[in-house]
This record gives structure tokens, sequence and C-alpha cells, in this order.
């Protein structure tokens, strides 16, 4: 068979491996190699552990449970993990940086007051008065940063969820890459659009940016940020996102989960036609309700002795009347989306403080 330009035979099981032209890095499809886009192999390719289809199954369940729709009226048609390709890229940086920081000092003026003593008699007084002064004072320091900096390796990426994920997303408990383990549960992998090289452009702009945030926090205006940061070699991970669809009064429906955690990080719940009736009802009720109490706070600010309490009331009204737009359109949707962000930061916190404690016990 004639190799072109988008076709090549991989050099471990001989298959011929499709290729787009997109394409940067490239994984074989039928024995998991990896090669870039002069056809060497990738060395030290990983992956980062999912949890299996059950449990995936198990928490859109529970996710859909909990947001009020019966999961026995909904059927899961659909159940895979795309595995994404990342760029996990090691960096150390000492940060200079001067700038301006506002604050206050108290100063005192001096000021007289009439006084009474036991007896009656006045007398006049001096007394210092405490006062608050802006005072602009210059600040230099230096901090030093290290860690791991993520860099996704496509372009576009147009993934259900993707940015719910992508906040989720610790690269730590990273493992060799197992192609048997990604062809039995039936997944696919994606390949790269970017390469080691872009993907440490990247990471050392990123690691710049953040290290401008940190010197700028605390400052009124940062006025010079000097870092010196060194790059390591990229290492390339596949990290799974599942997606999930299912169908529910013969509308398809989507929800994604993070493989790592199991846990859903974003969903479209459907919206049935007693809940759209039941929005329209109270979109109106609250339209009509605070619209009388808005024309009643109308007559009585008329009324010297009622102005201002007609004023708030008016207030409320409008306020009120505002928030009727919610249950209003939501009447007229086939669909709710929700994103998981309260659990997305709890887990964002435990994984850094894991992390952080990784850290410090390397240090030692």
């Amino acid at each position: 068979m004639t190799e072109n330009k988008l076709t090549h035979k991989c050099k471990t099981c001989g298959a011929v491996i499709k290729i787009s032209p997109e394409d940067l890095v490239i994984t074989c499809q039928y024995c998991g190699e990896t090669y870039d886009v002069d056809f060497e192999k990738i060395p030290g390719h990983k992956m980062l552990p999912t949890q299996d289809k059950r449990t995936i199954k198990e928490n859109v369940i529970a996710f859909l449970d909990k947001n009020r729709t019966d999961p026995d009226l909904a059927t899961i048609t659909e159940i895979r993990a795309n595995y994404l390709p990342y760029w996990v890229v090691p960096f150390n940086s000492h940060t200079h940086y001067y700038g301006v920081e506002r604050g206050s000092v108290t100063r005192y003026r001096t000021k007289t007051r009439r006084v009474k003593d036991a007896n009656g008699n006045v007398r006049t007084e001096t007394y210092k008065e405490p006062y608050q002064v802006t005072v602009w004072r210059p600040r230099e320091g230096d901090f030093n940063r290290n860690g791991k900096e993520n860099i996704i390796a496509r372009k576009h990426t147009a993934f259900y969820g993707f940015n719910e994920f992508e906040r989720t997303l610790y690269l730590d408990n990273i493992i060799d890459f197992e192609y048997d383990k990604i062809e039995a549960a039936e997944s696919d992998f994606i390949n790269a659009e970017v390469d080691a090289h872009e993907a440490k452009m990247d990471a050392y702009g990123k690691i710049e940016n953040d290290n401008r945030a940190q010197a700028a926090s605390g400052l009124h205006k940062l006025v010079r940020c000097d870092s010196d940061i060194q790059t390591g070699d990229p290492l390339y991970v596949h990290a799974p996102l599942w997606e999930v669809r299912y169908t529910f009064e013969n509308k398809v429906f989507k929800v994604s989960a993070a493989g790592d955690s199991g846990k859903v990080v974003k969903g479209e719940i459907p919206l049935t036609l007693k809940r759209r009736i039941l929005n329209y009802i109270i979109g109106m009720l609250l339209i009509v309700i605070f619209g009388i109490i808005g024309n009643v706070g109308l007559g009585m600010t008329n009324v010297a002795d009622t102005e201002t309490t007609g004023i708030i009331l008016l207030i409320v009204s409008v306020i009120a009347m505002g928030f009727s737009v919610l249950p209003l359109k939501n009447a007229f949707s086939i669909q709710l989306e929700k994103s998981m962000e309260k659990d997305i930061h709890k887990d964002r916190k435990k994984k850094l403080k894991a992390r952080r404690k990784a850290l410090k016990k390397g240090d030692k």
C-alpha cells in the first residue's frame, strides 16, 4: 500500500495510520504507539486514570435525580470517554517586582472644646483629634514559583463541558499510557494539534502572566515585574472527559463528567411541559402582584407623610418584576444547564491542598 501525506505506517505494529493535516502528535489507533510530526516516537506518553463506565452512569443518574428529573423516564443512549491531549510543562521561576502600595497613617490635629468642671465652671481645653491620611509607599519584593503547567494540545475544543472540566483537572496521578484499557472501554483518544515546542511557549506565557498577577496582588499599581522562567521537557498526557447522552420525552440531552473523579461537571436538564407552565404562572403572578404594589407605592409618593414608604415600595416592585424574567425565560425553554460549580470548587481546594503537601515533602 502506497503511503501519502495523510497516512503512515506504524513502526510498532505496521498498521496504516490515518493522519489529519492538523495533527502534530499522532497515536496509533491499533497499538497506542505515539509519534511526532516527523514520525519519531514520543517518549513517556502518560494518561490520567478514569472511573469505570458503571460509576459514571450511576453519577449521571444521581445528577438527574438531584435536579428533579425522574431517572426512570430517562434512557441513557451513549456513554463514552474522550481522552483529550495535554502537555504537562514543569517549570521554575524567580520574580522580582516593583510597585506602589496604598496605605494610611494616623495623624492628629489640635482642637479646642468647652467643658464644665464639678463646680459648674466653664473652661476651654485643647485635645488631639485623630484622622486618617492616605499615603503611597514604594514596595519591592521577590518570590519563587515552581510546579507544572497544563497546556491543552488542541487549537479548538468543542467538547461539551470542557471549560468546567479544565477547572477540575490536575494531572498529578498519571500512569503510563495503557492503550488496552482505552480500547476495552470503547473510548476515543484525540490527537494533538500543538507540539512540545509550542506547548513550552504557551506555558511560558501563562507562567509569566500568573507571576505578574501574583506580584500585582496587594499593590495599587505594578510598575515593573521581571521573571526568570526555566521550563523543562513537556510530558504528553491524555485525560478522560466522559460524554453521556440520554433521551427524555423523545428529546436528546447531554451530560459530561470528569474521568478521574467520575463527577458530573455539566449537564442539560429537561424542562417538562408541567414545569414550564408552572414557571409561566409564577412569572405572571410576580408581575401582577408587584405591579399592584408599585401602583400603591406610586400613589403614596404624592403624600408627604408616606412619600418615603412609597419610594421604597416602588423600588422593591421594580426589582421583583425584574426577577420575574427568570421564571418566564424558563417557561419558554426546553432545557436548563446545570454546572456543578460547588463540587468543582471543593475538588479544586482538595487537590490544591494535596499538591502543596506533596511539594513540601519534595522540598524536604
